[in-house]
């Protein structure tokens, strides 16, 4: 392995365990992402969403999430996104910025009546 090589692991190992502990902050920190869902810890509601940390399975989280929603509501959508905290607020970033954690977000909606 090379010098430059060598940096380029430990720069890497240094990402990793950034990405980690901004997981960990946003789970268990003083200004944590959302709140945890009352019926499913794996679940969070951040700006008026369900939210997972990381970047879930989206079959997984639609169907953790529909189990949750009230009856009228279903999952539409489910994206990968990143936040980061900010002044003590999550905002959305993009995945390269310091801080950033990766999310996976539902999107839901009401059921209208013809919906099955």
């Amino acid at each position: 392995m090379t010098v430059d090589q060598t940096y380029l692991v430990i720069l890497g190992a240094g990402a990793t365990q950034a990405s980690h502990n901004a997981r960990i902050l946003a789970q268990h920190g003083i200004n944590q992402l959302g709140q945890p869902h009352p019926h499913n810890a794996d679940l969070r509601i951040w700006d008026g969403n369900l939210t997972t940390l990381g970047h879930q399975n989206p079959h997984s989280v639609t169907v953790a999430a529909n189990a949750v929603l009230p009856p009228n509501m279903r999952v539409a959508a489910v994206y990968h996104w990143h936040a980061r905290l900010t002044d003590g607020t999550w905002t959305r970033c993009t995945p390269n910025a310091d801080g950033a954690t990766p999310i996976t977000v539902t999107l839901a909606h009401t059921r209208q009546e013809n919906d099955q």
